[in-house]
């Protein structure tokens, strides 16, 4: 009965010692984000035609890193880094027509894309830079196309961040 007792045991705790990337608890980070415990994150500069797409990103890239909890987010005076980017592009794309009519979309993919920089403080030294895209879908229901619009753009800035977070806590 203890040998069984046991081997459920290594079994039930088996898994909690497998590293991953995907679900972690709060606290695990990256070798390239090595000694950061706090970050700060700067208003995302917005190169598109889209105006509500910076503060959209700032927005998501902040609350996926409340979300995953590795670190503490405070100001840009008393953060050990500062995560500054841009957003570089929306795409829109049709990804549903009538078959009835080629000419009428029913569907479309927005994908926004990212750039972003993660800088130490005390050094100005980049701990970590690249590109994240997110996409989003909306649909033409011949009513309010922005408010749809404007949806699939936060819904891709928000999966964007969750890869940009995903890149910083993740070896």
């Amino acid at each position: 009965m203890k040998r069984v007792l046991c081997l459920f045991a290594g079994l039930c705790l088996l898994p909690l010692s497998i590293p991953s990337c995907g679900y972690h608890l709060g606290g695990v980070i990256s070798a390239k984000m090595e000694g950061v415990k706090s970050v700060a994150v700067e208003m995302f500069a917005n190169d598109t035609e889209y105006p509500i797409a910076g503060a959209l990103q700032t927005t998501a890239i902040t609350n996926a890193l409340q979300t995953d909890g590795a670190f503490e987010l405070l100001s840009p005076t008393t953060a050990d880094a500062v995560i500054t980017g841009s957003v570089s592009g929306v795409d829109i794309s049709r990804s549903l027509v009538d078959w009835r009519d080629s000419n009428l979309s029913l569907e479309f993919r927005i994908t926004v894309h990212v750039s972003y920089k993660v800088t130490r403080k005390s050094d100005g030294k980049v701990l970590a830079q690249g590109s994240a895209t997110g996409s989003g879908t909306y649909y033409n229901t011949g009513g309010n196309t922005q408010a749809g619009r404007d949806a699939a753009i936060s819904y891709g800035t928000r999966r964007a961040a969750e890869a940009i977070v995903a890149a910083l806590t993740c070896a």
